[in-house]
């Protein structure tokens, strides 16, 4: 049994934050029905690289969802959204602010259809401020966090941080919604804003820059530390060197034969001399070859994996965190784990508006009823 088993869940987003948040939901036990304009519904279908027809990410984070299509500026097609919110636990948006009152599925509406909802909206700059409705992606709720103005050399992460990072705290949220509804009986709304949800990721980073009133390049974690950096080795591999703590830094200067390096490493002063000298020594051998002398040697050092080798790390494979389906689609599971249950379902994710008649039948619409509203364009079917 999954912990969240018999949650429904309404998913109104697009592309990464929402379609992340639901797929950790779903791989609890949720279940998760998309709600899906009908022109063209979420934008991840048709992103490249594609598969069948079909965006290989849109394949990835929208596994075992099933996808309604409905009109919500239309107020037939938000007469059906109130009649599945009746029945739903969770609803997830990730309009810019004020688009939902618009729709009437705001929540201040939706709460008096069903006063139980938790309701979760995922914006980039949150739901009040004078950013809440200017335009931005990952890259720029970061550039305006801190989290690339400490960088020795600001340039995209290697990641979604805010996107993905709001996908948890919109989890987190709900998940605490849900205990406080299970206390009072009403439901609650969650306000995540994305570029918030990256600032703790860089709590040590401001906390140092506000006290020293140093920036780019010289904090102790963002690159001005010699034992907290990426180097490069003989054959320009880069590698990972972490060992801020005495113990792991003592290891490491006796695995490199260089014991004058261990007193005051963590001194400022010290910091472009250890550099240099590291940068130098890094490049005396290949990746590999520095591997076969740290790995063991109990460092914090690790080489630096590009994404297309995640599935050949041993570690990785045995936790069973991606894998492939039979159709050479890539997944990822959710990587909150319970108990003793470590299964993960790897359903296909849904065609667009594959589950349209089914889901609004299990509400109670009979057939007359579905396809009068298919022809006033409230609702649509795949074709």
């Amino acid at each position: 049994m999954k912990p969240l088993d018999g949650l429904r869940v309404l998913d109104l987003t697009r592309l990464l934050p929402g379609a992340v948040c639901t797929m950790m939901l779903y791989d609890m036990g949720a279940e998760i029905i998309k709600i899906e304009d009908p022109n063209g519904g979420d934008y991840a279908r048709w992103m490249r690289p594609m598969y069948d027809d079909l965006g290989v990410f849109f394949r990835s984070s929208n596994r075992g969802k099933k996808s309604v299509i409905i009109d919500l500026k239309s107020e037939e097609g938000q007469s059906v959204l109130h009649h599945l919110v009746q029945a739903a636990d969770v609803i997830v948006e990730g309009f810019r602010p004020g688009v939902t009152k618009r729709l009437n599925a705001d929540y201040d509406t939706l709460k008096t259809v069903n006063p139980r909802i938790v309701y979760c909206s995922l914006s980039g700059w949150g739901q009040t401020g004078p950013y809440a409705h200017i335009s931005g992606h990952d890259l720029n709720y970061i550039s305006l966090n801190g989290l690339l103005g400490a960088q020795e050399n600001p340039q995209p992460l290697g990641g979604q941080i805010a996107d993905v990072g709001g996908s948890y705290v919109a989890v987190m949220g709900i998940l605490a919604a849900l205990l406080k509804r299970a206390t009072t009986g009403v439901g609650d709304v969650v306000d995540v804003a994305l570029s918030e949800s990256a600032m703790p990721l860089g709590m040590v980073a401001w906390v140092e820059s506000y006290i020293t009133k140093q920036d780019r390049g010289n904090l102790s974690l963002t690159g001005g530390s010699a034992y907290y950096r990426v180097y490069y080795a003989k054959d320009n591999m880069p590698m990972a060197l972490g060992a801020i703590e005495p113990k792991f830094w003592t290891n490491f200067c006796q695995a490199v034969d260089k014991p004058e390096w261990i007193d005051d490493y963590t001194a400022p002063s010290n910091q472009t001399y250890l550099v240099m000298e590291l940068t130098k020594m890094f490049k005396t051998r290949t990746a590999d070859e520095w591997g076969a002398l740290l790995n063991d040697a109990d460092c914090c050092f690790t080489r630096i994996t590009p994404p297309h080798e995640l599935m050949d790390d041993p570690h990785i494979q045995v936790r069973g965190m991606v894998g492939v389906t039979s159709e050479g689609i890539p997944w990822m599971r959710s990587p909150v784990r319970l108990g003793d249950d470590d299964t993960i379902d790897i359903s296909p994710a849904p065609e667009y508006g594959a589950d349209t008649h089914t889901v609004l039948s299990d509400a109670g619409y009979s057939d007359e009823e579905i396809t009068q509203l298919m022809a006033v364009g409230a609702i649509r079917q795949a074709e």
